[in-house]
């Protein structure tokens, strides 16, 4: 045997041109398509089979090699090895074309381009999302890292470490929903004793999700709310970086002339505490009839302090080598203000035109 018999090169050549033809009919047919590209796919296996498996063709002329002549093994082993690749590069070219073809057929669907698009239906971001999405990018430029939190919780994360036990009469603030084996979460103060059981310090975090308070709907709360959780925890943290990061806060998320002011406070998880307000961005804290800050000149728009030393040891860190604090607020409280939006309850009513007032926030 000098050459490969003309038998086989025949054979090959005619079982890929009748698959290729078959391939064309697909561009032009589209009934019927995924069977019939089964069909493609099961000649293709069997060409590979008879072709290039262990036992195919390719591996019987290649045993036949050692028994020939020198100068005619080379020149026939040099045939073989053109046929194999021409083969391999047609099957190759063939299954890409075919499985181009099975993903336009799986993600294929009926779109009229021809219909007239308005700007005006173009889908938006809620307001929620978009002041959750900027408050988050202020505090990452700070360099808190950003954690997802757990919705339904237990009652020891969500009170007992926190320095709330059972008896405490500061639980009758956080009134929750209850249900067999946990709650649903009163604050994201949780993510607190989650996160610094997961890391250990130094850590600077921030925490938003949905919270659940038994309260009656009106237009300043909900039994449904978002907030922001935010701590650090290092060596020597003190209330001035407390302050300081709060500031650098406020003057990025509200303009670099808001002043800011610490009035003392009560929380079970922070000692001290404090209530910080902001001057009002809107009469400049001048305008005794602003219905914004009600002519004080102050927002209240969130809760801050040290992080309680008894919190620290509920999640075996040690109070006397690292200190740290904590700040939390409401996200709807926060658009409010930010965006004069006078009822919480205008959040939740699915209003698509409400929703269509913040495309340009």
């Amino acid at each position: 045997m000098k050459a490969i018999d003309q038998e086989i090169l025949d054979k090959y050549k005619n079982l890929i041109t009748e698959i290729k033809k078959e391939v064309e009919l697909l561009k032009e047919n589209n009934q019927e398509l995924k069977e019939k590209i089964i069909q493609i796919k099961k000649k293709l296996e069997l060409v590979k089979l008879e072709f290039l498996s262990k036992k195919g063709i390719i591996s019987k002329l290649l045993n036949e090699l050692p028994k020939l002549d020198p100068q005619v093994r080379k020149q026939l082993g040099t045939e073989i090895n053109i046929l194999k690749q021409n083969i391999e590069k047609e099957i190759k070219e063939i299954t890409q074309t075919v499985e181009k073809k099975e993903r336009e057929l799986k993600y294929s669907c009926n779109v009229d381009l021809s219909i007239n698009f308005s700007p005006d239906n173009a889908g938006r971001f809620h307001i929620l999302t978009i002041v959750q999405q900027d408050l988050m990018s202020v505090f990452a430029e700070l360099g808190f890292e950003i954690f997802d939190g757990i919705e339904i919780e237990d009652e020891y994360h969500n009170f007992e470490a926190l320095n709330i036990p059972k008896d405490h009469p500061a639980r009758d603030m956080w009134d929750t929903f209850y249900f067999n084996g946990g709650i649903l979460r009163t604050h994201t103060s949780n993510m607190q004793i989650r996160i610094m059981k997961q890391k250990p310090p130094p850590i600077k975090a921030i925490s938003i999700g949905k919270c659940y308070r038994r309260d009656n709907m009106d237009a300043t709360h909900s039994f449904q709310f978002h907030q922001l959780e935010g701590f650090c925890i290092d060596k020597q943290v003190t209330f001035i970086d407390l302050i300081k990061t709060l500031y650098i806060f406020v003057n990025k998320y509200f303009g670099e002339d808001i002043k800011v002011n610490f009035v003392p406070s009560y929380f079970p998880f922070t000692e001290p505490s404090a209530e910080m307000s902001i001057s009002c961005f809107y009469c400049s804290q001048k305008n005794e009839n602003c219905k914004i800050c009600k002519g004080s000149g102050w927002i209240e728009i969130l809760g801050c302090g040290m992080i309680n030393p008894i919190v620290l040891k509920n999640v075996g860190i040690d109070p006397d080598q690292f200190s740290g604090f904590a700040f939390g607020m409401g996200i709807e409280r926060i658009a409010m203000l930010k965006y004069q939006i006078p009822d919480i309850r205008m959040f939740y009513q699915n209003y698509i035109e409400f929703n269509k007032l913040w495309g340009e926030v």
